[in-house]
């Protein structure tokens, strides 16, 4: 199974909140059940960041539901994670998780 389709499970892609937590060094995505209900559904995890960057893809300042589109492995330490405004580059020391939100 594809890394994409483990940590999206049985959620919606779109995403509700997207942190980079500088102090904890970790990236996590909260995934809304569906774009109608938006509610909190999935958390995934990305812990032990060692070094991270970021692009924008989207030109305009669109306000339109960001949403998970792949989670690739470069290598044993590094992923890349696209969405449909972003393509994030992540250096990590740990795997990712997921999280169920009540």
């Amino acid at each position: 199974m594809e890394l994409t389709d483990q940590l999206i499970g049985d959620c919606s892609p779109y995403i509700g909140n997207f942190v980079y937590d500088i102090d904890v060094r970790l990236v996590f995505i909260e995934l809304l059940d569906s774009p109608e209900q938006q509610q909190l559904k999935r958390r995934i995890v990305f812990p032990g960041i060692i070094a991270f960057s970021e692009t924008n893809l989207q030109t305009s300042d669109e306000e339109e539901l960001d949403d998970l589109v792949s989670v690739q492995r470069l290598a044993a330490d590094k992923l890349v994670v696209t969405t449909y405004k972003k393509e994030l580059l992540l250096h990590t020391a740990e795997e990712p998780f997921i999280e169920a939100i009540d």
